[in-house]
């Protein structure tokens, strides 16, 4: 029993060398590395180095990486039986720090493919520097950011943000906000306001917005007066999604707008051409209907609307206007339009002029009189 065991194996072993012996197969010396540590900004790059046991020669079809972060190379010509070839795999640690795990998928005309490499390590936090953590330069002094997004606020609520400030100098600086055109809903908070030579310090930025007299994307601008010097570069931008906040009471009796249609097709027109339309809509809800806000995506597209509250089974239109001077070929502009009804489908509504603009005929010369 033993030896017809031990006859089965041994032929089993043979056929299986016989098949990899016939075709090409791709036979590597390790199909994992770990880089261990890396400082941020160096190149790891590993060479995985295999060899053709097979009968055939081995041509690589493709080598895919699970990220754009990493990249392969590899043999370009045919790799012969018992010959060496390699896939090289570089990875870009520049501004990646923290642990990581990439694999690269290897495709040939291998009796083993695809083989699956893996490659990983630790980017090393890179050392702050002070032009690291303050990259921005307004006036003499450096910040840490010149634009605050302060993401969704809704219409009874306070949200803070804060900016980093530092003096580079070898002198004091003083910081105050320039109030002449520091929007009504911000509130500035500036510790300190004099800066002491390579002194820190913050600028505490409030947003109100419950005194923000507009919906949805807002965006201003803060200027600030370094060392008494007004200088319009020396400007934060700061912006916000302005949200109705609805009670219980509002949500269980809603206003609801409804649409007859919220696209309009104009079909093909000539470009200086101006087309007028009617979006109308009826208050389906059980309050009155509130249009807070609407906005076109161009310049070209103008928009009227009456933004009177709608009782109840009442109508209305949003009218829109296109403009078609400058425009050419394929056409789509949107108009928002924001509204008092608290339930998502019907607070932000998105309506679509589009069609085709073809170019003017060209004027033919007038022939000269004989």
């Amino acid at each position: 029993m033993k030896k017809i065991l031990l006859l089965i194996l041994f032929s089993t072993i043979y056929w299986i060398s016989l098949g990899q012996y016939k075709d090409a197969f791709m036979q590597f010396t390790t199909t994992n590395h770990d880089f261990g540590k890396i400082e941020q900004g160096k190149p790891a790059v590993y060479k995985f180095e295999f060899t053709n046991t097979g009968g055939k020669p081995i041509i690589i079809k493709d080598v895919k990486s699970s990220c754009g972060c990493t990249t392969p190379d590899w043999s370009k010509k045919p790799v012969a039986p018992g010959a060496k070839g390699y896939i090289t795999v570089s990875y870009d640690t520049k501004g990646r720090p923290g642990t990581f795990k990439k694999t690269i998928t290897v495709i040939s005309n291998a009796k083993n493919s695809p083989i699956v490499l893996t490659v990983r390590g630790t980017v090393l936090e890179q050392p702050q520097t002070i032009n690291n953590e303050y990259r921005y330069q307004i006036g003499l002094i450096r910040v840490n950011k010149t634009f605050l997004n302060f993401g969704t606020i809704f219409n009874n609520q306070k949200k803070t943000m804060i900016i980093k400030t530092y003096n580079p100098t070898d002198k004091p600086v003083k910081i105050v906000a320039d109030e002449r055109y520091k929007p009504h809903y911000i509130t500035l908070q500036i510790e300190p306001q004099e800066l002491k030579p390579k002194q820190k310090g913050i600028i505490k930025v409030i947003y109100d917005g419950s005194k923000v007299n507009d919906w949805d994307y807002v965006r201003g601008f803060i200027y600030l007066t370094i060392d008494n010097k007004r200088d319009y570069k020396n400007k934060i931008q700061i912006a916000a999604t302005i949200k109705e906040y609805f009670t219980e009471e509002q949500k269980k009796n809603p206003p609801r707008i409804e649409f007859e249609e919220t696209r309009y097709n104009f079909d093909t027109i000539t470009e200086g051409e101006i087309i007028t339309h009617e979006f109308k809509f009826k208050n389906t809800g059980k309050s009155p209907l509130i249009i807070r806000k609407t906005r076109a995506s161009c310049g070209c597209t103008a928009v009227s609307v009456n933004k009177k509250p709608i009782p109840p089974g009442g109508t209305g239109v949003i009218k829109a206007i296109f403009n078609s001077h400058g425009k050419r070929n394929r056409q789509i502009k949107t108009i928002t339009v924001i509204t008092n009804c608290p339930e998502p489908k019907y607070n932000r509504i998105l309506l679509r002029l589009e069609g085709f603009v073809k170019p003017k005929p060209k004027n033919k010369p007038t022939p000269p009189k004989k």
